[in-house]
């Protein structure tokens, strides 16, 4: 990553603000770290969850620059969510949205997805870490139907990982294909407080597999990513016909029910729309 860039990433989000400076030294010491020492390290989150920083793994460095990498989305999701919810994390990567969120519903109610070995083997080890059980952690993508798919094996985290064709590539692996739906019973009993989507483009099968958990357990709020700047028409389709309103964050982190063109958006289900402009002060 260019100076420019670590600069840009440490300055602009919103959780540095009193505290620019320091995160600045922090970020120029671990690039001098890494590249020196090249180990991993143990770091203490803000909600005070641990996390092994990697010098190879984006996640770690931006960890490091700022408390909260995703400062408006995170800080939204835990105003809503609530004690005991589950949190179902669809393409985890190595973790540290749902290390950022143990803290309010505690990690025997965290399941996370990811199919890329190197990811969800430094996942595991961030559980390990935080002496958690890993029972609810699966090496598996997730879609529309039960099947499955390639994936790349890359030698370090990547944070655009996306499937590919079966087609005997060098460097790819084979991996299971699960839906939401096929797998509602580990969750069982619980409330949904957070169903996360991160994907690569492939958030539209993920949904479609996922009708039943959509109409009948009603997750209370729903994170995905858009990569175009407009929803995808399936998506948008899907969520209509479940009862689902899409919406983004505006700069204040409340929620904007009138635009849904940013590339983190958000869906809640239409009975609570009203409570959610309530609860945030929209």
């Amino acid at each position: 990553m260019s100076v420019r860039l670590i600069f840009k990433s440490v300055w602009q989000n919103p959780g540095n603000y009193r505290q620019r400076l320091s995160r600045l030294g922090r970020a120029a010491s671990w690039q001098v770290e890494k590249r020196l020492w090249a180990k991993p390290k143990i770091v203490r989150l803000s909600n005070g969850a641990r996390f092994i920083a990697h010098p190879d793994c984006v996640v770690s460095s931006a960890l490091i620059y700022a408390d909260w990498p995703e400062f408006r989305e995170l800080q939204f999701i835990r105003r809503l969510l609530q004690p005991q919810d589950a949190v179902i994390d669809v393409g985890a990567n190595v973790g540290h949205i749902s290390l950022l969120l143990s803290d309010l519903v505690g990690p025997e109610n965290i399941f996370a997805f990811e199919p890329t070995p190197i990811s969800f083997q430094r996942l595991c080890e961030n559980w390990r870490a935080n002496n958690w059980s890993t029972k609810n952690l699966f090496q598996a993508a997730v879609g529309r139907e039960a099947g499955v798919v390639h994936i790349p094996d890359t030698p370090a985290p990547e944070t655009k990982n996306s499937l590919v064709s079966a087609n005997g590539e060098i460097g790819t692996v084979e991996v299971p294909l699960v839906s939401l739906d096929e797998c509602r019973a580990h969750w069982s009993g619980r409330k949904i407080g957070l169903l996360k989507i991160d994907v690569e483009g492939y958030e539209a099968e993920v949904i479609d597999g996922a009708d039943k958990m959509l109409r009948l357990e009603r997750p209370r709020l729903i994170m995905f990513e858009s990569l175009g700047g407009r929803v995808d028409d399936k998506i948008r389709e899907r969520f209509a016909n479940t009862g689902y309103a899409i919406f983004q964050l505006d700069k204040a982190g409340h929620a904007d029910l009138t635009r849904a063109s940013a590339q983190n958006l958000f869906a809640v289900p239409d009975e609570h729309k009203a409570a959610l402009v309530r609860c945030v002060g929209s």
